[in-house]
């Protein structure tokens, strides 16, 4: 019997055995011995190799782990740039809006009121100015209270004051405004509510701002004498619920545009250009809006017979009970 051993340490043995007794001579142990020191060295070598093998794949995989986290982290950053690209471009293109909604009433109102210092203007004239005044500087003021009431609902400043509502008279009471308001554009307000009051427990101010926003983005967008309509069902089951839809038919929203059209400072493409009043806030306001008073809204537009003419609709949907 012969050890196998490296450094002291057995790693097995080699053993010979002959059929018959047998006295084994000087060379032959020094031959097994030689032998068991080369299959000892080669157990080590092996070992060796294998504990190399195991450490380069550790490592390999390691480095790769690594490759994969930094690659990662280059595609993170370049979609952080590409995104801080974006909101700059919407930063550029809101200041672009805001400039000129704020600008154009500024200049009509400072040619109003150069007009009212003339000497010797007739009664009438002067109130067509302080009128044109008025209407400029409601603008103003709208845009103003867009700005400021949006910021306060991001931050969660406001308050709920909930009270019981009936929504059909709200918004028949809206309705009333608006038809005055569109008679110049020849455009038709058609209410279709349930014969029983739809009646709820939420804040009657962010509702009224809210279809008040709806009505009035409708109202830019509708083709000229054609007709709105506002749809409301109050559902039982499985929620209560009120579900409200409101449909125009008029500018086309693309495919591409309708995931963005709640998004802050977004506009439809060639609204500035077409000359419509907005900063692109409406919508924005309405969905935050909404989501403070546990709503949701959704928007769908589609082609009608005419390609140049799309049907679009507003789905809203309101709980009847809104607890503090």
């Amino acid at each position: 019997m012969a050890p196998l051993e490296s450094q002291g340490t057995v790693l097995g043995f080699l053993v010979f055995e002959h059929h018959q007794p047998h006295s084994w001579q000087a060379k032959e142990i020094e031959l097994v011995e030689l032998v068991s020191a080369q299959v000892s060295t080669a157990i080590i070598q092996t070992e060796t190799i294998r504990q190399v093998q195991a450490l380069v794949e550790t490592r390999t995989a390691e480095l790769q782990q690594s490759l994969d986290v930094q690659a990662k982290l280059y595609q993170r950053t370049r979609e952080q740039i590409d995104q801080l690209r974006h909101l700059n471009q919407l930063k550029d293109e809101f200041l672009d809006t805001v400039s000129h909604e704020l600008r154009t009433p500024l200049t009509t109102m400072t040619l109003a009121i150069r007009m009212l210092r003339q000497v010797g203007l007739s009664s009438d004239r002067s109130a067509q100015y302080l009128d044109i005044l008025e209407q400029q500087c409601a603008q103003e003021t709208n845009l103003v209270n867009d700005l400021l009431a949006l910021q306060e609902l991001e931050s969660q400043k406001t308050t709920i004051q909930l009270e019981e509502l009936n929504l059909s008279e709200l918004l028949q009471e809206l309705a009333v405004s608006f038809r005055q308001k569109w008679a110049a554009k020849g455009l038709v307000l058609e209410l279709d509510f349930p014969n029983a009051p739809c009646k709820l427990h939420s804040d009657r101010d962010r509702l009224n701002q809210i279809f008040l926003e709806l009505l009035t983005n409708a109202g830019k967008y509708s083709e000229p004498s054609s007709r709105i309509c506002l749809k409301m069902v109050c559902q039982q089951e499985p929620t209560k619920q009120i579900s409200l839809t409101l449909s125009s038919v008029g500018a086309s929203i693309s495919p591409e545009e309708l995931p963005h059209i709640f998004e802050k400072f977004r506009r439809c493409p060639g609204a500035t250009q077409n000359a419509i009043q907005g900063t692109g806030l409406g919508l924005a306001l309405v969905k935050c809006l909404l989501e403070n008073l546990n709503g949701t809204i959704s928007v769908s537009s589609a082609p009608t017979q005419d390609p140049q003419i799309w049907a679009t609709r507003f789905t809203l949907s309101l709980p009847q009970s809104l607890e503090k």
